[in-house]
């Protein structure tokens, strides 16, 4: 089936009045959508973070984003009701993600909400944050934009590891993710993308050697790898 859709990126007022035509409607019949946020949705349109999903020059979709520094946050995402349910939703996002890489960003983020959105976003192949040790509700996922190394469950003597633990904790603790690395390069060949809180324990080994450990957001002198809340690897330079 062919989506006659398009992305629209720079929305007019015209458009905004439309998206709030349909909110209102919909508050009134079901008590449900977006139309809450409103004040949030008109500073989104101010700053150029909301796009419109259009159909035959009509918006059928919204979303409401914040720009980070390698990641872009999804605030709200919602199509209208009557064009619900029968793909569209999917189409949008992957325009949206399409937009957002070519854009340079990394990653997306968001909370699921309401909860029943959970269920969409897991189809679209989100992964659901681990317990940072912040109040971050357990609704918050993320999926990178681009390709990335994947953790490992050998032994390798050439790795990064990282605990959910502060250094002091480790003596009780393996490492909760691992990835293997091939020295030849001190550049990956394929970027490191991990939520993570920048006080937890980071160490990289060669050739079985511990070459570096230390607090995530001390760990390299040379590259900053800690962008809130990513760990982004990309070198092995110390």
């Amino acid at each position: 089936m062919k989506l006659d859709f398009q992305l629209n990126i720079s929305p007019t007022q015209s458009d905004l009045k439309k998206v709030e035509k349909w909110l209102i409607e919909e508050d009134k019949t079901s008590g449900n959508g977006f139309y809450c946020n409103w004040a949030i949705i008109e500073k989104a349109f101010i700053k150029k973070e909301f796009i419109t999903l259009n159909h035959n020059d009509l918006p059928i979709g919204f979303l409401v984003w914040s720009e980070r520094e390698i990641y872009a946050e999804i605030d709200i995402m919602e199509i209208k009701p009557e064009n619900r349910n029968s793909g569209i939703g999917k189409y949008f996002f992957n325009q949206i993600a399409e937009f957002f890489k070519e854009k340079g960003f990394l990653a997306l983020k968001l909370f699921c909400s309401p909860i029943e959105s959970e269920r969409f976003w897991k189809k679209m192949d989100f992964i659901k944050f681990p317990d940072r040790g912040y109040s971050e509700s357990e609704l918050t996922y993320y999926k990178p934009l681009i390709e990335i190394k994947q953790t490992t469950k050998n032994n390798s003597d050439n790795k990064i590891e990282l605990w959910n633990v502060e250094p002091y904790q480790i003596k009780n603790h393996k490492p909760k993710w691992t990835w293997e690395i091939n020295t030849n390069s001190d550049k990956l060949l394929l970027p490191i993308i991990q939520p993570c809180n920048c006080n937890w324990n980071l160490r990289l080994t060669k050739n079985g050697k511990q070459i570096k450990e230390d607090k995530v957001k001390y760990f390299s002198k040379k590259n900053r790898i800690e962008y809130s809340p990513f760990l982004l690897i990309t070198e092995l330079n110390e």
